[in-house]
């Protein structure tokens, strides 16, 4: 507040009327009142522009009323020009301890009467004091009223877009799971349509053509028809084996390593009762046999240390790709630990898995907040 350009303004404004009541009115040219303006104006300018420290700022108010009360006996100039620019650090400090404590001896100060002087125009003063550093009070007020707006502004503003992003993210998943889940029921479907409708002709197939070795030696009428009812299941099969083939995608092969990862963890979640969130965000890439094994094992590792070691009731596993990374992380909120050992096979046994595929692995952990695992796999780069 004190910074801001209208008490700024007041501020040197004082100081020119003081300056001017001290060498003209007063006629002081002694070196003694030269050395105390400058001092004075300089004590000033470190409160307002240098001193940081609490302590410091209470130091230099202190001493600037002393000096001021001093400096009006042997100087001479109205003592309110003084007091302007320490009233305002005063309230300007937002202290109500240091206001209780620092207003009242400003007001004694400012009914000071010189000798020359009368007891109304010390009042005088202490009226214009006391109504300067009310509506100081006031300016300080709505100062804080308005910090107070800007900073829940900026917090609603930061929490609106930290909804946005999450929402993002939110509806990027969902799309991924979508994905995911047709790509899954469109390989299943065509699966189910090679084993079942593919094997039932070929089943019919072997039947015609040991029917046809029976007509052979009978009818040429039934034989005729045994060899177009072949033709036509023939033509069939493969009308069959070109409908798979279009309805199997070829994305699967490209998901193949994440959904071996989230039967995975729906099995576990079955096994163990262990609830498992998984959160898929599809890339433009794919993992390589290599990487997808030794991320199933680590999977393994992770989801068995939870159960055996975390005691969580919970755990998620986020899957994620970017353009040059493929990052699946782990979150349990299990019991937590302060001592990480990765001594044992499991953490090791991860920690080298991930290094086989080039991959960086963070582990951290902390008492009551569960264990989190989170490894970043590179992109195989074609040669």
């Amino acid at each position: 507040m004190r910074k801001s350009k209208e008490l700024l303004l007041i501020r040197y404004v004082s100081f020119i009327i003081l300056i001017f009541e001290i060498f003209v009115k007063e006629k002081n040219s002694g070196i003694s009142s030269v050395i105390f303006i400058l001092l004075f104006i300089i004590n000033n300018n470190l409160r307002i522009f240098f001193f940081k420290n609490y302590r410091a700022n209470l130091i230099s108010i202190t001493l600037e009323i002393i000096i001021s009360y001093l400096a009006c006996l042997n100087f001479g100039g109205n003592i309110l020009f003084y007091l302007v620019g320490v009233t305002i650090d005063v309230i300007s400090l937002n202290r109500k301890n240091i206001r209780y404590v620092f207003l009242p001896i400003i007001y004694l100060v400012s009914i000071y009467i010189k000798f020359n002087g009368s007891i109304e125009e010390g009042f005088l003063n202490l009226g214009i004091i006391i109504i300067f550093s009310m509506l100081l009070n006031y300016i300080s007020r709505l100062n804080n009223t308005k910090k107070e707006a800007q900073r829940l502004y900026d917090k609603l503003r930061i929490s609106e877009e930290n909804l946005i992003e999450a929402n993002n993210k939110l509806e990027e998943y969902l799309s991924s799971i979508e994905e995911l889940t047709i790509v899954k029921e469109r390989n299943r479907i065509s699966r189910e349509i090679h084993d079942s409708v593919g094997h039932a002709l070929s089943t019919a197939m072997i039947q015609l053509s040991a029917m046809e070795v029976l007509a052979s030696k009978g009818d040429n009428t039934l034989k005729n028809m045994i060899i177009n009812l072949r033709s036509f299941i023939n033509d069939s099969f493969k009308d069959v084996k070109r409908a798979v083939k279009e309805l199997k995608s070829d994305e699967y092969d490209n998901y193949r390593g994440i959904v071996r990862i989230q039967d995975l963890c729906k099995n576990f979640e079955k096994m163990s009762g262990i609830k498992v969130d998984t959160i898929v965000c599809k890339g433009s890439w794919t993992l390589s046999t290599k990487q997808s094994t030794h991320l199933y094992r680590i999977a393994q590792e992770v989801l068995s240390n939870s159960l055996r070691h975390g005691k969580g009731k919970k755990i998620r596993v986020i899957m994620n790709f970017t353009e040059n990374d493929f990052v699946i992380s782990f979150k349990d909120n299990g019991v937590g630990t302060d001592i990480i050992k990765e001594s044992g096979f499991g953490l090791k046994n991860i920690r080298e898995r991930a290094e086989e595929i080039e991959g960086i692995v963070d582990i951290s952990s902390e008492i009551g907040n569960g264990f989190f695992v989170k490894v970043v796999v590179p992109r195989e780069r074609e040669i």
